[in-house]
């Protein structure tokens, strides 16, 4: 299984004029260095979580289905899952034929989630015959995020912000400190991924 980004969140968890707000500054010289340390914790934060914070497209692609049709989406960072946006399985000529919605179903309770193939229809290729996309993340919207992981961007650009280079052209990574690791710790995908899975497990058996 392997995973790519097509299209990343159209806006970050934090504007550039609450950042500004964060950093006491009142200029414009350094935004678009600003915008860059905002989206650079914000990646951060998603390999250190395993989680997308807002609305973005991945591309999952397999080799082969699993033996029972279930297909866990646990690549990081593709969760939580919004939506599958297609499946695609390749054909006798090389091209990608469209699975049919009906042909599939997702389980976004489960975290990670699970797509169950209803009808398999196998690849006409040995490596990357099968393409799932996937929208993932907590929502569209900066206020989607949810506010620990938003308060730990902030500590983390308020780090790098002090620590960068005389020309500015250099920057340190933001050190993830134990109040930042605090904010971030709930939000492990290992840590959900057991909670949820206890939880959906529970409701089954009512």
């Amino acid at each position: 299984m392997r995973r790519y980004i097509v299209n990343p969140p159209v806006v970050e968890p934090l504007g550039l004029s609450e950042a500004k707000r964060w950093l006491r500054i009142d200029h414009s010289d350094d935004d678009l260095l600003i915008e860059g340390l905002v989206r650079a914790a914000r990646e951060r934060v998603e390999a250190r979580t395993g989680r997308a914070l807002l609305a973005q497209t991945w591309r999952i692609v397999l080799d082969q289905w699993p033996g029972d049709g279930q297909i866990s989406l646990p690549v990081m960072p593709v969760m939580p899952v919004i939506s599958v946006v297609a499946v695609r399985v390749a054909n006798a000529t090389g091209l990608f034929d469209v699975i049919a919605s009906s042909s599939y179903s997702l389980d976004a309770r489960l975290d990670p989630a699970i797509l169950t193939m209803r009808e398999i229809i196998p690849p006409h290729r040995l490596r990357g015959g099968i393409e799932i996309d996937v929208v993932a993340g907590y929502g569209l919207n900066q206020q989607d995020c949810p506010e620990s992981l938003r308060q730990a961007i902030f500590l983390m650009i308020g780090e790098a912000y002090s620590r960068r280079g005389p020309d500015q052209s250099v920057l340190q990574k933001a050190p993830v400190n134990s109040e930042i690791e605090k904010l971030i710790m709930p939000y492990s995908s290992i840590r959900l991924g057991h909670m949820a899975m206890r939880a959906y497990s529970e409701g089954a058996s009512r």
